[in-house]
């Protein structure tokens, strides 16, 4: 029998712009990625990413917040501020300390630990998130280990598990082919040529909706 036909989710990280936010609610885009970290260059600061927020289109995107070891404070008042839908947190600090705080998170895992040293935090993530390591925590466009991640798939089954790092249209069709993941994490791959604060493509954003929604699994 012929597999069914499943759409792959689809979130856009570092947007800065509402043109862009725009444009992802338009073209079906199923998240959004507000970088909350003053290391990147697609930092928003809270009013910035309030004055994007406040804008958001009806049933738009889910708002994702992505953080480098930020407090509880910090998280709690960009939740409210934002009314994000879910954390992202990034950085040195385990993840039980996110888990704790009872609020829809993803679990980023980088690079390509040992399998069987992945624990499950509690309670469960709403998604899974896996990530190249690089130094600046993603967006490099640094591509992570398909191998290694489509067994992290199948090894972290039920779990939601979405791929990030170096994803673009020249290779999104294969990064589902090859890792099978429910979603697809996409920033740089987004972008402009020479972009220099995350100002996406509506090119390139179209296309890779596009690739999201006929791929198969």
């Amino acid at each position: 029998m012929d597999r069914q036909r499943t759409r792959v989710g689809l979130k856009i990280c570092g947007v800065t712009r509402a043109e862009d936010v725009a444009a992802c609610a338009e073209l079906g885009v199923d998240a959004i990625g507000l970088n909350l970290w003053p290391g990147s260059r697609r930092y928003l600061r809270l009013p910035e990413a309030a004055a994007l927020t406040a804008a958001w289109p009806d049933r738009g995107p889910e708002k994702i917040g992505v953080f480098v070891d930020p407090t509880e404070e910090a998280i709690r008042r960009a939740w409210e501020e934002l009314g994000l839908d879910m954390i992202q947190p990034h950085g040195e600090r385990p993840i039980a300390d996110y888990a704790a705080l009872d609020l829809p998170y993803i679990w980023v895992i980088r690079g390509t630990p040992a399998l069987d040293s992945l624990r499950v935090p509690t309670p469960a993530p709403a998604r899974v998130l896996l990530d190249a390591a690089v130094e600046g925590f993603g967006g490099a466009g640094i591509q992570t280990d398909w191998g290694w991640a489509r067994e992290a798939v199948a090894a972290l089954a039920p779990l939601e598990v979405w791929l990030a790092g170096g994803i673009k249209v020249d290779n999104a069709a294969s990064a589902v082919a090859e890792v099978g993941p429910a979603g697809l994490d996409v920033a740089s791959g987004s972008e402009r040529d020479g972009a220099r604060r995350g100002e996406k493509d509506r090119d390139r954003i179209a296309a890779l909706v596009d690739i999201c929604r006929r791929v198969r699994l």
